[in-house]
């Protein structure tokens, strides 16, 4: 495995790092879990019964995917509002376009008032 030199890099860069590893992570971890699914699936099927059968509060939970609390957009664009960010994850292509056409990092990105969405709360 090649080593990263993190001394080298500044508090931008090494937040993009841990947000790439972080993303990278879940998606793995998520893989993991669908693989396995599939094999108790499987095995399941091959025994001549259903998930439900093996596991009865399958039958009435809705899917994982499905449970996920939606979080707040943080981030709008301002040249077309309607597309919004909540700041976590994969950034959208306008984001990344603006810190290319700008020559920013993401926590300047992140700081500039004109991007943030202020709750009225």
């Amino acid at each position: 495995m090649d080593q990263i030199d993190l001394k080298g890099l500044n508090v931008d860069q090494l937040s993009e790092l841990v947000g790439q590893v972080q993303t990278e992570m879940a998606s793995r971890e998520k893989r993991r879990r669908q693989d396995l699914r599939a094999e108790l699936e499987r095995r399941v099927t091959a025994e001549g019964y259903k998930m439900g059968d093996i596991f009865p509060e399958l039958g009435t939970a809705a899917p994982a995917g499905r449970r996920r609390r939606k979080m707040p957009a943080k981030y709008r664009n301002p040249q077309n509002p309607e597309e919004t960010w909540t700041g976590i994850g994969r950034s959208p292509k306008w984001v990344q376009e603006i810190l290319s056409e700008r020559g920013i990092e993401m926590a300047a990105f992140k700081s500039i008032p004109m991007y943030q969405i202020h709750s009225s709360g």
